[in-house]
């Protein structure tokens, strides 16, 4: 299987905590949108997410990184193909 690095946040009841881990594609969620990934940063509302600050996560484990930019490889949402 094909490795990457995603920045990944979790939550629980005791604390939220994020970093840098390595996935595959069976570690993300039905629905995701795959993007080979040319350039991409972390932004304030992923470090918000990553901090538990501004309850904006609503699921964990989250992959963070809405600022990204690249080309589809897969999708299940129709709005999205692959080649985007």
């Amino acid at each position: 299987m094909n490795k990457f690095r995603a920045f990944r946040v979790h939550a629980d009841a005791n604390a939220y905590r994020a970093g840098i881990e390595e996935l595959t594609l069976d570690d993300l969620s039905p629905g995701e949108v795959v993007i080979e990934a040319f350039y991409s940063s972390v932004n304030f509302k992923d470090a918000l997410a990553g901090t538990g600050r501004g309850k904006i996560l609503r699921r964990s484990p989250l992959v963070g990184g809405i600022d990204v930019s690249g080309q589809i490889i897969s999708s299940t949402d129709a709005r999205f193909q692959a080649g985007d």
